[in-house]
């Protein structure tokens, strides 16, 4: 067992085979294999709640052909070929190879997370936390219940907006060793860059000036239920809530409810968030009597010393340990703390191609529609989108909106401001420019208002509705989603995005495939014997571009995501493991009926055993006679 342990998902059927122990494969003696040869044989055991990796799953292609070829020869009496295969040949033939593996495995994928959402409905359909999710009742009445208390939240950041709080505010970042610590960058030498692809950690930026804002709802008092069963519902939690902390100051406000943690049988974490309360002073009562023999002035001393108990203090004392009674589900014990909001919390720099203009004007579409879709359950009152167009425009026509701080070097700009060129000199610098492999362009007065726009309308996103636009995450308070994306995204400067990553970014704005081919072999190259050297060191290397491979898949990822949203209509919910409604009914329905003979079909419904001529009678029976069942299974499958 290697270091997964009983995680890992492919296990291998491993055979050695020697002339000594040959290989038997379904009766048929394998002879023909070379000594000590590693047969990966045709079993691939999986877990029913995993996917297995591409390079495990390829390695197992690749040998379970090979077993298959050896049966086929030793069935036909055939031979292996000796014939040596010529480099383009073979380079051929790896591509074709790659092609098929990737159509099984995109397969097998699809297959197995049909798999996958069955088991996972059969299993948890009955937990609250599931018809929270997915009954469509269950979750109307959450969306309205939570609508209710993001129109708070609304209110809250429209005041914030009107009194320009986020006038300076950006998403631009700036990477830790150019950093000045105070929101700007140092100065570097004439001409020198920064890579992208030397930096792309996702802890390697710091915010600019203005940047570095953080959502007071984070800090407001809140307690901590470390763990809520499954059967617990949400209205019982807030319940039980209110009998024993009111509603009025200091009392309860919201119930915030995490994802379910499958690694914990789908217990939840929950915070409880409180109304502001006012500060008490804590009592020393010594009850020896004395407080009554005329001690006011010490008293008053005391209590002027005496440590403040605060409202999640009060408010953890009446809830730790108290028991929620359900008579058909069993009795909770909630076990409570005090939350404490992360002190600093990080973000996270998103990948270069989101620093390409085309890519912020592709964003800002999304955010857009999103924000409209949003806002819709919010109610005709509330125009998160409007308001920020506005507040963009006034922002704009008062010149308040500069390019980023950059860490291009100033001396060449003094240089020029110094010397005056001479009658007939050229100004070569800017055709120098253009040939590196770097965009130092500055944004003009257009990207400048989408990029405000796009960032204001992601950080409205956080604040009002709780989501994270880039991670595509969606809670009901600030701190399920501080705890999933502590303190949102940055991007990168745009003066390290490479030519070829600004190739990409484009292509993945358009909706178009990754733009760069599979760079050939080292052998090939060093083959080729071109004297021309130097024009090698312009290529992308493969490491540079697998981190855009990389990079374009994220961001297509992320982008589906989005669309399953905006356009739910369009989604193939067979890919996701589902199926439309009739057909799920059509394949459940089939379970109650055999077919005895060409013309005769026996209805299997619990307690009938009546005979039909065609599988049509059938169905019309069912559905006249057997109503509530029928009903029943349908509303199981939906």
């Amino acid at each position: 067992m290697d270091s997964y342990g009983c995680q890992r998902s492919l296990l291998y059927y491993v055979l050695l085979v020697s002339p000594s122990n040959p290989l038997t494969l379904s009766g048929t003696v394998v002879k023909s294999v070379p000594q000590w040869t590693l047969i990966v044989g045709d079993l691939l055991v999986l877990q029913r709640d995993a996917v297995v990796g591409f390079n495990w799953f390829a390695e197992w292609w690749r040998m379970d052909q090979l077993v298959k070829e050896e049966k086929e020869r030793q069935a036909n009496g055939g031979r292996r070929p000796e014939r040596l295969k010529g480099e383009r040949e073979a380079r051929e033939e790896r591509g074709q190879e790659r092609e098929k593996i990737q159509a099984a495995y995109d397969a097998y994928k699809e297959k197995l997370q049909v798999q996958m959402a069955r088991s996972f409905v059969q299993q948890h359909k009955g937990e609250e936390w599931f018809k929270e999710r997915y009954d469509p009742e269950a979750r109307q009445a959450f969306r309205q219940h939570l609508s209710d208390f993001r129109r708070g939240t609304y209110n809250q950041w429209e005041h914030d907006l009107d009194t320009g709080l986020f006038d300076e505010f950006t998403l631009e970042g700036i990477y830790k060793s150019e950093s000045n610590g105070a929101g700007g960058v140092i100065e570097k030498e004439e001409g020198e860059t920064t890579a992208a692809n030397e930096v792309l950690g996702v802890g390697d930026l710091l915010p600019s000036k203005g940047g570095d804002l953080r959502d007071e709802a984070a800090l407001q008092p809140t307690l901590l239920i470390k763990t809520i069963a499954p059967t617990v519902s949400r209205t019982k939690m807030e319940a039980f809530c209110k009998d024993h902390l009111g509603e009025s100051e200091g009392g309860f406000k919201w119930l915030s409810l995490s994802d379910p943690n499958p690694l914990k049988k789908c217990h939840r974490i929950g915070w409880v968030i409180l109304n502001p309360g006012s500060e008490q002073a804590a009592k020393d009562e010594r009850g020896d009597g004395r407080e009554e023999e005329g001690e006011d002035v010490d008293m008053a001393r005391s209590e002027a010393d005496a440590p403040t108990v605060s409202t999640a203090e009060k408010a953890l004392a009446e809830l730790n340990g108290k028991t929620i009674q359900d008579e058909v589900r069993g009795d909770f014990t909630c076990h409570v703390g005090i939350h404490e909001p992360p002190a600093a919390p990080r973000k996270k720099a998103l990948w270069d191609l989101f620093s390409a203009p085309e890519r912020v004007e592709r964003d800002l579409q999304l955010a857009m529609r999103l924000v409209s879709r949003l806002d819709e359950e919010l109610g005709p009152d509330h125009n998160g989108l409007t308001k920020i167009e506005e507040r963009v425009e006034m922002l704009l026509n008062q010149g308040a909106l500069q390019p980023p701080v950059t860490a291009l070097s100033s001396s060449k700009k003094e240089k020029k401001e110094e010397e005056e060129l001479e009658e007939g000199e050229e100004d070569v610098d800017m055709e120098d420019e253009e040939e590196g492999a770097y965009d130092e362009e500055v944004d003009d007065e257009e990207l400048l208002a989408k990029k405000k726009k796009l960032d204001l309308l992601v950080e409205y996103l956080r604040r009002v509705f709780s989501f994270c636009f880039f991670c595509v995450f969606e809670s009901d308070s600030v701190h399920e989603l501080t705890r999933k994306c502590p303190g949102g995204h940055l991007r990168r400067p745009r003066s390290s995005l490479t030519t070829v990553a600004k190739n990409v970014a484009r292509a993945s704005a358009a909706g178009q495939p990754f733009p760069l081919k599979k760079p050939e072999s080292t052998a090939e190259d060093e083959s080729s014997g071109s004297p021309n050297q130097e024009k090698r060191l312009f290529k992308t290397s493969g490491k540079s571009q697998q981190q855009l491979q990389r990079a374009f898949n994220w961001v297509k990822t992320y982008e589906d995501k989005l669309l399953q949203m905006l356009e739910p209509e369009n989604v193939d919910i067979k890919k996701l493991g589902g199926k439309p409604v009739e057909e799920a009914v059509e394949d459940e329905l089939g379970k109650y009926v055999k077919q005895e003979d060409e013309a005769k079909f026996r209805c299997k419904v619990p307690e009938c055993t009546k005979l039909f001529k065609g599988q049509t009678f059938w169905k019309k029976h069912v559905e006249k006679r057997h109503t509530d069942f029928y009903d029943k299974l349908k509303s199981e499958v939906s």
